[in-house]
């Protein structure tokens, strides 16, 4: 089923600064999957090593590779962002963020992108951290709000251009107003997660991104930072589901209110999970009013009933 969030494009991300001891085993193991439909952007963060001279290497055997410098140091959120900002997103393009210093295990796009084309709007899988023996990455608990909830949101995450369209400036800057320097993953996708809706959400139990763990991981050279924003942007209000983009869109009338369980239901036969369905009722002027308690509501799961006002002619 070819729904209006079909992907067609895949986006790959690489934020990264003086990486040129990891750049070169990160864009071989992207250049080893068995999905090839992809573009990247590395996105250097004014690197003061031999980083940019390796990508550029890279760029001359495979198109695919495009280089952004920056022209002053953001940090990882502000360039993480400039890199996103700078491509042309469609609403259903798949984006997904590597680290200059990790790697892809085989087969991690792949299976990025069968759940995309699945229906899921976010999804991530499992990982492997260097040096240890465990991982945070886990399914997310769906009668907790996100913000309230253990971070489970393990590497390497994907996620469609609408939910980053749908995010406002603000949703990524510190209480200085600066960009997040350290936590910002939180700030991207927190809200996000909040944005799409748990039945969009897809976690992968499959180890298929490795996480390197060195000396100026955030986790190590900003930690206060780091925890100071985690509970910044876990403090701000939730996000209501999203009721802007859908997999699929129907026209409809003759409405039976008391029917409206059994039209989800019907509905939800039609179009399986995870696909979001917007059911627009066309009433009269005249109806509004009595239909203003039932329209801009979700009738059932991934099911969201609006109301459209008949022109007269």
């Amino acid at each position: 089923m070819n729904s209006l969030l079909t992907p067609e494009h895949f986006h790959i991300i690489i934020p990264c600064y003086n990486c040129e001891k990891y750049i070169d085993e990160c864009l071989k193991s992207l250049q080893r999957q068995t999905f090839q439909g992809w573009t990247a952007l590395v996105a250097d963060d004014c690197s003061e090593d031999k980083t940019a001279e390796l990508v550029r290497a890279f760029m001359a055997k495979d198109e695919r590779i495009k280089l952004r410098l920056g022209e002053k140091r953001a940090w990882l959120m502000g360039n993480t962002l400039a890199g996103l900002r700078s491509l042309n997103l469609k609403p259903s393009d798949v984006i997904a963020i590597l680290d200059g210093d990790d790697m892809l295990m085989d087969g991690a796009l792949e299976s990025l992108w069968e759940h995309h084309v699945a229906g899921y709007d976010l999804v991530y899988t499992d990982e492997v951290m260097e040096g240890l023996s465990y991982s945070i990455g886990r399914a997310p608990i769906r009668s907790v709000g996100i913000r309230d909830q253990l971070w489970c949101f393990s590497h390497i995450r994907s996620f469609k251009a609408y939910l980053f369209h749908l995010m406002g400036d603000e949703d990524f800057r510190d209480p200085a107003g600066g960009y997040f320097r350290a936590a910002g993953d939180l700030s991207l996708y927190l809200p996000m997660a909040e944005l799409a809706g748990a039945e969009k959400i897809c976690f992968v139990p499959k180890k298929l991104y490795y996480y390197r763990i060195h000396d100026q991981c955030n986790f190590k050279v900003m930690r206060t930072e780091q925890l100071n924003n985690n509970r910044f942007i876990r403090s701000h209000p939730c996000l209501p589901r999203q009721t802007v983009h859908f997999d699929f869109t129907l026209d409809i009338s003759y409405v039976d209110k008391a029917g409206l369980h059994e039209l989800a239901r019907e509905t939800r036969g039609r179009f399986p999970k995870p696909f979001s369905v917007c059911l627009r009722h066309h009433i009269s002027a005249d109806e509004e009013d009595s239909w203003r308690a039932y329209h801009e509501l979700w009738i059932g799961e991934g099911i969201f009933l609006t109301g459209i006002i008949k022109t007269e002619h």
